[in-house]
């Protein structure tokens, strides 16, 4: 029992560390985030004045709010070449949760230095050696963690508020495009409008569905976090039939179906080497459902 509550466990938070994340994709997020730590870290420093720093200096309380306004600036500096500069040199264009983990340390860890630059200039110019950073590196770790949090944690509030007033609009607009099929995430949100004749086939990965369909007589993919069991359920097309655990095609699309001694094997014009199966837990609904169409060729 408790094998398989680790492994459950385990399962969770690696799905989670794999999960997009998405807050900090667009620029007007970027500079919301950077803003609100560099406020909130001024204002907590300011606040709670973690670690007796009043006494590493011999400062009156407004030389110790200019102290922490030059430490939030540098925060402010580091986030803006690590958010527009340094992701943009590496092409980090989307990140998972674990991946921006990492990358939260990178910055702490640049962020340290420029603490330390500060540190130089108002301390008397002390010796810069490998335990200072370290201490410094850990001492600017757990004061970014609450802003780095607070923030974040607005960001999400603000991205929920915005899905769920959005939400209205998906429900009312698959009545005004009944004709197209309305491919949403697993939050809801549109991600594809596709006429049926243009779709041909869902392949479930993972958390992911990727979807195969026809743009200008090319077939294009697109990967959306989201289920088949879901798009079944929200696209209400009478082409869509599961035919195996990890497929969902249309049925309308297909340009031939061929019974082996495994079963049914079903291909695409535009796909001619690609080779889908039809299991047996699916075969007898697919040779109904298939032959109400067109007779299955054997």
């Amino acid at each position: 029992m408790s094998g398989t509550t680790s492994f459950r466990a385990n399962s969770f938070f690696k799905t989670i560390l794999e999960s997009r994340f998405s807050l900090l994709n667009t620029s007007v997020n970027k500079i919301i985030f950077i803003g609100l730590v560099t406020i909130i870290s001024l204002l907590f420093m300011y606040t709670f004045v973690p670690f007796n720093i009043n006494n590493w200096y011999n400062v009156s309380k407004l030389t110790l709010l200019k102290i922490f306004s030059t430490f939030s600036f540098a925060g402010t500096l580091t986030l803006l070449f690590t958010q527009f500069g340094l992701r943009k040199w590496l092409r980090v264009q989307q990140l998972t949760y674990g991946q921006y983990f990492f990358f939260f340390i990178g910055e702490i860890m640049i962020l340290t230095f420029g603490i330390l630059a500060c540190d130089w200039i108002l301390d008397n110019h002390p010796d810069f050696t490998l335990n200072n950073y370290l201490d410094t590196f850990s001492y600017v770790l757990l004061i970014a963690i609450p802003p780095y949090a607070i923030s974040l944690l607005i960001l999400f509030g603000a991205q929920q508020h915005k899905l769920a007033h959005s939400l209205p609009q998906v429900t009312t607009e698959p009545r005004q495009l009944s004709d197209n099929l309305l491919i949403g995430d697993e939050n809801g949100k549109i991600i594809l409008t596709l006429h049926p004749n243009n779709v041909l086939f869902f392949k479930s990965e993972d958390n992911y569905v990727d979807v195969h369909y026809l743009l200008g007589g090319e077939v294009k993919t697109e990967l959306i976090r989201t289920t088949l069991k879901k798009i079944e359920s929200t696209c209400n097309y009478s082409g869509l039939i599961r035919v195996h655990r990890s497929y969902t095609v249309n049925i309308k699309a297909l340009s031939s179906s061929r019974k082996t001694h495994k079963g049914y094997v079903l291909q695409f014009d535009p796909l001619p080497g690609l080779q889908i199966p039809v299991s047996a837990s699916h075969q007898k609904k697919f040779e109904a459902y298939h032959q109400s169409i067109h007779p299955i060729i054997a």
